[in-house]
């Protein structure tokens, strides 16, 4: 009986020692230390939040849409990855890539005006996971803080019986993406990216 209360109190005792272990750890690395207080230290900063939109050129490397249908059509298909600065919820509504030296554009999104004629070719567009965002309802798709997406658009060889593009070294492409905060501000985003380094 005796050795049964010697144990249990054995255990009752470093159990009280872990939780007062516990406690001081916690404590030490919530509080500032005095050499800390005096000097006057601030705890570190956040990193610095990207405040510009970001597109770069990834190359041709993936078959994940044709000119005209969300579906792979045999040829890989050029690759941009597009970083964006939220400060706030918002939706976004529609983005577009314009070629430079090319009368038609590329699209993903909503037509607001209905009596608008649909121009443009069809752009595939993942979010960082890779799960493939399809052109969302009247409300946007939802967004909020440092965002980023993977934009997929054709070569084009003479669709429509007219229109031809292939990616080449030098070429611009300009972005546009249309966004609406949660305070129904509607605000835009956009840049540009040279293909400098082209690689096929």
């Amino acid at each position: 009986m005796k050795i049964l209360k010697a144990i249990a109190l054995m255990v009752i005792i470093f159990a009280l020692m872990g939780c007062g272990a516990a406690k001081v750890k916690t404590t030490a690395s919530t509080m500032p230390t005095e050499s800390q207080t005096s000097q006057g230290q601030d705890p570190p900063a956040d990193p610095t939040p990207l405040t510009a939109i970001s597109l770069q050129w990834i190359g041709l490397d993936k078959d994940q849409v044709s000119p005209n249908d969300l579906k792979a059509d045999g040829q890989p298909d050029g690759h941009f990855h597009l970083t964006v600065p939220f400060n706030q919820s918002s939706a976004v509504k529609s983005i577009w890539i314009r070629y430079s030296e090319f009368g038609n554009s590329f699209k993903w999104g909503w037509i607001y005006n209905k009596n608008l004629l649909i121009d443009g070719y069809k752009m595939a567009v993942f979010d960082s996971l890779g799960n493939q965002i399809l052109p969302q309802n009247d409300n946007g798709y939802r967004v909020d803080g440092l965002t980023d997406f993977d934009l997929y658009i054709s070569e084009l060889n003479n669709e429509n019986g007219r229109d031809t593009f292939k990616f080449e070294k030098n070429q611009t492409f300009n972005l546009e993406l249309d966004y609406v905060t949660q305070g129904n501000q509607v605000g835009q985003y956009t840049t540009s990216v040279q293909l400098t380094d082209f690689n096929k």
